[in-house]
């Protein structure tokens, strides 16, 4: 069977000819003409509007040719990232004590190198201490020539 013929059953089941058709799945009148005239074949627009208006449709069948045409199972026409209660019921969830164990042993190490990571970017943060700064005495082999200090009110001044 051809997407024209399954589109000709759909209309046929619906109880509707052409004009009111074409009117309740949005789309011109003479598109529908040209599919159902063989001229065209029906675009992905027209198929997902079929199905959006008539949900009872099974996509496979129409798109494919396979299967019933009412839908055999629930489909939800739009994909969901949250399980319904009916999705939920009768199933259990068990947890194995080794890998919660293992878990928890790289969750202590994520928080260890987290501690020392933080320990490092304080020190970093912390004011510089003279020792720090300059070399141990008896091995200055540079000497400070200026310093230039900037203001917020964009003057500055110079030290030698």
């Amino acid at each position: 069977m051809s997407e024209k013929e399954r589109i000709e059953k759909v209309m046929q089941l619906e109880g509707m000819n052409s004009a009111v058709f074409a009117s309740a799945i949005n789309i011109q009148g003479s598109t529908l003409s040209h599919i159902l005239n063989g001229r065209n074949n029906p675009s992905l627009a027209v198929l997902q509007s079929i199905l959006n208006r008539f949900p009872n449709i099974s996509p496979e069948w129409l798109i494919m040719g396979q299967g019933s045409i009412e839908r055999t199972t629930k489909q939800s026409q739009m994909p969901s990232l949250f399980p319904t209660e009916d999705e939920n019921t009768n199933k259990s969830v068990s947890y194995d004590s080794k890998s919660i164990e293992k878990n928890d042993s790289v969750i202590s190490g994520i928080q260890q190198k987290s501690a020392t990571n933080y320990e490092i970017i304080e020190q970093a943060n912390s004011e510089p201490t003279a020792s720090a700064i300059l070399p141990p005495t008896g091995q200055i082999s540079k000497a400070v020539r200026k310093i230039i200090v900037y203001y917020t009110d964009n003057t500055f001044q110079e030290f030698q």
